[in-house]
């Protein structure tokens, strides 16, 4: 099955659904799960009773709102800070299954595909932790994506690179990584089609971000499940060749954005805006060189296939 194929009836769902998104903050300041609201006739299921969705009490909570623009639209997001205190106002939020149909073009995915990216306090896999965590579902729909700062327990240095300090992460309201893994994996439940493995895609992903979540999870001495697949657009990138017939020079995210024409909505390097960039390269990229998902789970490797020592401290 052709990637784009289903792209085409769904990555303008994509750009312009991200502008009327609603963000749903849980469990404590910072962790937003952004849901995605279109109109699917899907049954829902409830994730579980720990991860909780938006108070009703309107007076508890500050809104920050900033407005972009992609493909000439307005983008609008929100984020919503909760105190801990209004927790017991929340209500359970509610999962929807995956559709049979994207824009009238009938699914039938071999994978869940879901796109992510971290930032991290340096470029360390052993020493270093993640800061923020971003991932979209492929296929959309409300609930499709969760992003959220994480507590890394230690001074980040490297502000300038993500705009990341220590003063917006390392305080007692955000959650650190070991606490944010029930709510991803109980995400990645509630997103996964039945029988079939799960898909993560990341661009230089077998290098950077797969060593880093990998570390998080042993750290947090929670196994990693075995479904769990990984596939890195970065080699698959250097495929590519210009109008020239020669190989692109750089095959970096930006590069690539820059190389395709996919306006910037937002800062470079932070988690999410690095996911809708990747989304869309991805679009591009299997339609180039004629990838489908089958072939992309060809190229995935999991975590037992990364050499790599202990986490350090």
């Amino acid at each position: 099955m052709s990637l784009y194929s289903i792209f085409c009836g769904n990555f303008h769902q994509l750009r312009n659904s991200i502008g009327s998104c609603s963000s749903t903050s849980l469990l404590k300041c910072g962790l937003i799960y952004r849901t995605v609201l279109q109109n699917r006739g899907n049954k829902t299921r409830p994730i579980s009773t720990t991860i909780l969705a938006r108070s009703t009490r309107k007076e508890s909570k500050q809104s920050f709102k900033t407005s972009r623009h992609l493909h000439s639209e307005s983008v609008e997001s929100s984020i919503e800070v909760l105190k801990q205190s209004d927790l017991e106002h929340l209500k359970s939020l509610q999962c929807y299954n995956i559709p049979q149909k994207v824009s009238g073009v009938k699914t039938d995915w071999p994978a869940t595909i879901l796109v992510f990216d971290i930032e991290t306090t340096g470029f360390s896999r052993r020493y270093e932790r993640i800061i923020e965590f971003a991932v979209r579902d492929l296929m959309g729909g409300k609930n499709s994506t969760i992003q959220t700062l994480i507590n890394p327990e230690r001074e980040i240095k490297n502000a300038y690179v993500h705009g990341i300090s220590s003063s917006m992460v390392c305080k007692p309201d955000i959650p650190r990584f070991r606490e944010f893994i029930p709510i991803l994996l109980q995400y990645v439940l509630s997103r996964q089609m039945a029988d079939k493995p799960v898909l993560w895609v990341a661009h230089n992903g077998r290098s950077f971000d797969v060593p880093f979540l990998m570390y998080e999870f042993q750290r947090s001495k929670i196994e990693m499940p075995g479904d769990w697949l990984f596939v890195d657009t970065l080699p698959i990138a250097r495929q590519l060749i210009d109008s020239d017939g020669e190989k692109l020079k750089s095959v970096s995210l930006d590069n690539l954005r820059e190389h395709y024409k996919i306006p910037l909505a937002g800062s470079a390097h932070r988690a999410m805006q690095d996911v809708i960039t990747l989304c869309y390269v991805l679009q591009k990229l299997t339609f180039e060189l004629k990838l489908t998902v089958p072939q992309l789970l060809e190229r995935s490797f999991r975590v037992s296939d990364l050499s790599t020592p202990r986490p350090g401290k």
